[in-house]
C-alpha cells in the first residue's frame, strides 16, 4: 500500500511540473521563425532570378517583333536567351505574322535552388517569366510645312532648317518602310505654289501658266478639305508699289514665287527627292502661316484622293499610294502636320477681279517697252514718251501678260499716273490689290489648325527664333503644349529629331 501511494504522489507531482514546457514551445517557435525567415530569403533570391529572366525575355520579344529586322523571330528570341546563358529556361516561342503586324510571345521558367526552405522539404522554387510584343505597320502621312519667307535668309536660319529637315527625313526612313510613308513638303512665304501638275489636278481656274497659287476664300480655313473643283488661280503679279525707272520695269518678285524649289512636293516616299527639295529652298517674301497649314492639311485630307490618283497617272506620285490619303482615324494609319515658322503672320496680296483673270486689258505693247493705254474713248496714252495718239500700235495684252512684265506699282505710275500726274488715278489703280493683314491671318491659322486637330491630325509646331506673339499662335495651333517647340539657333535640329522620335513612338502604339 505504501508503494502505491508513493507512486501516485510521484505521478501527481509530474503532472504539476511545467518547468520543461517553455523549452519545447521555444523550439517550435524557432523552427517556425527559421522557416519564415528562410522563405523570405529564398523568395528574394527567386525574385532576383525572375527579374533577370523577365528582362531577358522582354528584350528578346521586342527585338524579334521589330519589322525592320529580317531574321527569323524565333531565332532572335533563342539567341537572346543563349547569350544570357538562359537557353534551358526558355519554354515556348510563338510568332504571329499578319499583313501589317508581327506579334511574338514567349514563356520561360527556371528552378532556383532553395536554401532555408530545405528544412521544410522544399528543394527548389520556380522563377517564371512571360511576355509578348507587337509591332504593327501604321501608314504615316506627313505634311511638312516650312517657312521660307525673307527673314529665313538671315541669321543662318535657312541653312539650319535645311540640315534639320534632312535629318528629319533620314530619321523617318530609318524607322518606316517607304511603302508605308508619305511626306508632302509645303514651302510657304506670301503664298503657296502648288506647281503646274498639282495645280491642274486641283482644277485651277485662271488660265495662265506663270505660277500656280490659289486665291482661297476665308471659309476655306474652316475645313481641311480642298475639293479639286473651281479653285481660283491667283494672279501672277508683283505687289511692289515702287515706280522704278521706265526702262527697268519687270516682275522680279512675284507674290506667287515661280522657282522650282518653292513649289509643293506632294506625296513622296523618295528619300533623295525629299532631301533635295529641302536643300533647294530659298528665302523670299512675307509670311502666311495659314496658307502653309491649309495646304499641308489639304494633302492629308481624304478628299485629295482623286488628285493623288491623277498625280499617280502622271507618274508624279508612287503607285503604292493608290487609295491614299487614308480616311481620317484609319485604324492602320496616322496623319501628322509639322509646321515651322520663324516669325508672325505678316501680309498677303491678291488681285481683285477682273485683274486676276487672263482676259484682255486696255494696254497694247509694241516691241518690248512701248506701251499704249486707253485713256479715253478714241484716245491712247503712249507711256514711253508721255504723248497721246488716236490709235495704239502692237498687240493687246491680257492682264496676266501685263503684270508678268511689271509690278502693279510700276503699272500705276508709268501707265496711269503720268497721264496727268493725277494722284487719284494712281490710287485708283493701286486699289486693284486686296491685302490681308496679320490679325485676319492669325484667325485663319487658328481655324485651320483646329479643323486639322478635329480630324485626328497630330499637329507639331516649331517657333524658330520667334517673338511672343508668334509663339502664342504656334502654341495654339499645336495638338498640345508638348507638341510645340520654341527653339533658338541649333536647337531646331533637336526639335525635328524629337518630333520624328515621337511620330515613330505613336506609330508603334497605334
Amino acid at each position: 500500500m505504501i508503494r502505491v501511494s508513493s507512486t501516485r504522489r510521484g505521478l501527481g507531482r509530474l503532472r504539476r511540473d511545467e518547468s520543461g514546457s517553455i523549452i519545447i514551445f521555444s523550439l517550435f517557435v524557432m523552427v517556425i521563425m527559421l522557416v519564415v525567415g528562410g522563405l523570405g530569403v529564398d523568395t528574394m533570391r527567386v525574385e532576383a532570378k525572375r527579374n533577370h529572366l523577365q528582362s531577358t525575355l522582354d528584350r528578346a520579344v521586342l527585338a524579334a517583333a521589330d519589322l525592320q529586322q529580317s531574321l527569323d523571330p524565333e531565332t532572335v528570341v533563342r539567341d537572346h536567351f543563349a547569350k544570357a546563358g538562359l537557353s534551358d529556361a526558355l519554354q515556348e516561342v510563338e510568332v504571329i505574322n499578319t499583313l501589317n503586324s508581327r506579334t511574338v510571345r514567349a514563356s520561360a521558367q527556371m528552378p532556383v535552388p532553395a536554401t532555408f526552405l530545405r528544412l521544410a522539404g522544399i528543394d527548389t522554387m520556380p522563377a517564371p517569366a512571360a511576355g509578348s510584343a507587337t509591332e504593327s505597320v501604321s501608314d504615316i502621312e506627313i505634311g511638312l510645312v516650312l517657312d521660307v519667307s525673307g527673314s529665313m535668309g538671315s541669321n543662318n536660319r535657312l541653312t539650319r532648317l535645311k540640315s534639320a529637315g534632312a535629318e528629319f527625313i533620314d530619321t523617318m526612313f530609318a524607322s518606316v518602310l517607304p511603302e508605308n510613308l508619305s511626306i508632302s513638303i509645303v514651302p510657304y512665304s506670301t503664298q503657296v505654289n502648288l506647281g503646274r501638275d498639282l495645280g491642274r489636278q486641283y482644277g485651277l481656274l485662271g488660265g495662265h501658266d506663270y505660277s500656280y497659287c490659289v486665291d482661297l476664300p476665308p471659309t476655306a480655313y474652316l475645313t481641311t478639305a480642298q475639293l479639286p473643283v473651281g479653285l481660283i488661280q491667283a494672279g501672277h503679279f508683283e505687289a511692289n508699289t515702287n515706280s522704278g525707272s521706265y526702262g527697268s520695269m519687270q516682275n522680279d518678285s512675284p507674290v506667287c514665287r515661280t522657282e522650282a524649289g518653292f513649289q509643293v512636293l506632294p506625296w513622296s516616299n523618295d528619300r533623295t527627292a525629299l532631301k533635295n527639295k529641302i536643300a533647294g529652298l530659298t528665302a523670299q517674301g512675307w509670311t502666311s502661316i495659314e496658307m502653309g497649314v491649309n495646304w499641308g492639311a489639304a494633302l492629308l485630307d481624304p478628299s485629295a484622293r482623286t488628285v493623288l490618283n491623277g498625280m499617280i497617272g502622271l507618274g508624279r506620285a508612287p503607285g503604292d499610294f493608290a487609295g491614299w490619303p487614308r480616311d481620317f482615324l484609319h485604324p492602320e494609319g496616322m496623319k501628322v502636320l509639322v509646321v515651322m515658322t520663324d516669325g508672325a503672320n505678316t501680309r498677303d496680296y491678291r488681285l481683285r477681279p477682273p485683274y486676276n483673270q487672263n482676259i484682255l486689258s486696255d494696254v497694247w505693247l509694241d516691241g518690248t517697252d512701248d506701251y499704249y493705254v486707253l485713256a479715253a474713248p478714241g484716245q491712247f496714252f503712249r507711256a514711253k514718251d508721255r504723248t497721246f495718239t488716236i490709235l495704239p500700235r502692237g498687240r493687246q495684252l491680257s492682264w496676266t501678260e501685263l503684270f508678268n512684265r511689271m509690278s502693279v506699282g510700276e503699272h500705276a505710275h508709268h501707265l496711269r499716273y503720268l497721264q496727268a500726274s493725277n494722284q487719284a488715278v494712281k490710287n485708283q489703280w493701286n486699289a486693284i490689290i486686296e491685302t490681308t493683314w496679320t490679325a485676319e491671318k492669325d484667325l485663319r491659322t487658328k481655324a485651320i489648325c483646329a479643323a486639322a486637330r478635329a480630324n485626328g491630325i497630330v499637329v507639331f509646331t516649331i517657333g524658330f527664333e520667334v517673338d511672343a506673339h508668334a509663339a502664342g499662335v504656334m502654341a495654339d495651333c499645336a495638338s498640345s503644349p508638348s507638341h510645340f517647340y520654341r527653339v533658338e539657333g541649333l536647337e531646331i535640329a533637336s526639335a525635328f529629331t524629337s518630333i520624328a522620335t515621337q511620330i515613330n513612338a505613336l506609330r508603334l502604339i497605334q
